[in-house]
């Protein structure tokens, strides 16, 4: 269990923004946005290495697939013995281990936000603060209706403007990181990948 609760951290973010921390966004924080709509939005497929680091120091790496819109796989190499898939309705943990899946409905969870056919953040999704500093740009986002729910870092480099990590803040103020890297667009996947099939039940 411990190692799926780890895993959670992915993709099931308790991050506590208070109203007092949420500024009003100037011009040139509208236009970061934008920009980064227009580079999630561009990406149809997409692979790449993780190196995930928890608050306890723990490390944890594997290679992550995602297949826009919908569909994502994260699989983490030994010693970790998880399985994460998102096949368009579903986001998917498999514990090889202690042969134990849950299932939660994808579009509850905030890793949906990047994995949506038409990426918008707003409506549903409320960015709390864009953040400029040394050619990186950070982009905070939660659930507008629930914010103690859910919450997304996204952080990108400028200069080439990419996606090279997000972090994850629980409820007791814990970060865990993830860094990706040897990130290859426009991979071709084999559509059975995000099609989870349990194992212990074929």
């Amino acid at each position: 269990m411990r190692s799926l609760l780890i895993t959670l951290g992915l993709v099931l973010i308790s991050f506590q923004v208070s109203a007092a921390e949420t500024k009003p966004l100037s011009d040139a924080d509208r236009e970061s946005i934008a920009r980064v709509e227009s580079y999630l939005n561009d990406i149809t497929t997409m692979q790449a290495n993780f190196l995930q680091v928890n608050a306890e120091g723990q490390i944890a790496r594997g290679t992550v697939m995602i297949n826009r819109p919908g569909r994502a796989r994260f699989e983490y190499l030994p010693p970790a013995q998880i399985l994460v898939v998102a096949d368009g309705t579903w986001l998917v943990f498999h514990d090889k281990e202690l042969e134990e899946t849950n299932r939660l409905p994808l579009y509850s969870t905030p890793i949906s936000v990047i994995l949506r056919k038409d990426v918008r953040l707003e409506g549903e999704v409320t960015v709390t603060s864009v953040e400029k500093d040394g050619g990186i740009l950070r982009v905070n986002i939660i659930d507008t209706d629930e914010p103690e729910q859910g919450g997304l870092t996204l952080v990108f480099t400028q200069r080439p403007f990419e996606l090279r990590k997000w972090l994850v803040t629980d409820a007791q103020g814990s970060t865990t990181s993830v860094t990706i890297s040897d990130v290859e667009e426009g991979v071709q996947f084999k559509p059975e990948l995000f099609v989870f099939r349990d194992p212990f039940y074929e």
